[in-house]
């Protein structure tokens, strides 16, 4: 799977990029809406996706959504910085939704799967990179019952993600820190937390 890769300049004057991901179900987006009123100075970047929008989902704030064709013409023209097929869907993130943020000094969330953040490390080094996980002992339980409670799966699908998010929780040596969702307002705090101490290392305050 080909990947477009951007150049940024070097500087001192960078934004953070925090990336943030985790398996399907586990409530990432949730933790992160949770989090982000006590990390004002961060915006989302914005991913591109093939998927059909769901209810309440609002174009260019929740995703860019695109048809394959446009995709496929985005990834030819080296407008991704990274993107990746998931449960038979594309999404990508393009390169404005990082580099112009970080590039002006500003701070920018990336909410993607394993296969993104990867991916990301690969090409901001600097990144710090955030694993959401399900309680331990009842991984497959809780994801089932989130996946199941957010939209209606067919079973083959839902088997097929349950297997993704046991791959997904195999990745976690890869990631600077991981948070357990156990209770959204802890791991909320946890994961501000996190970036509170990192900002302070940077000489930054968190807000």
């Amino acid at each position: 799977m080909s990947q477009a890769i951007a150049t940024t300049p070097a500087t001192n004057e960078l934004g953070m990029v925090l990336v943030i991901s985790g398996p399907s179900g586990v409530g990432k987006d949730t933790v992160w809406k949770t989090a982000a009123p006590c990390l004002p100075t961060f915006s989302r970047a914005i991913t591109c996706t093939t998927r059909e929008r769901r209810e309440g989902e609002i174009e260019g704030k929740t995703y860019y959504y695109v048809s394959k064709n446009e995709f496929q013409r985005m990834i030819d023209e080296d407008e991704l910085i990274e993107w990746a097929e998931v449960h038979g869907n594309c999404y990508g993130v393009p390169q404005r939704s990082v580099f112009d943020r970080i590039n002006a000094g500003l701070d920018v969330v990336c909410v993607i799967d394993v296969q993104g953040a990867i991916r990301i490390r690969r090409i901001f080094p600097t990144s710090t990179l955030v694993f959401i996980k399900p309680p331990k002992g009842r991984e497959n339980e809780i994801l089932a019952e989130r996946i199941q409670t957010r939209s209606l799966v067919e079973q083959a699908e839902l088997e097929t993600r349950l297997n993704t998010a046991n791959w997904e929780m195999t990745q976690t040596h890869l990631y600077d820190y991981e948070v357990v969702n156990d209770n959204l307002d802890e791991a909320a705090k946890e994961l501000c937390d996190i970036v509170a101490n990192i900002k302070e290392k940077r000489g930054e305050g968190a807000s």
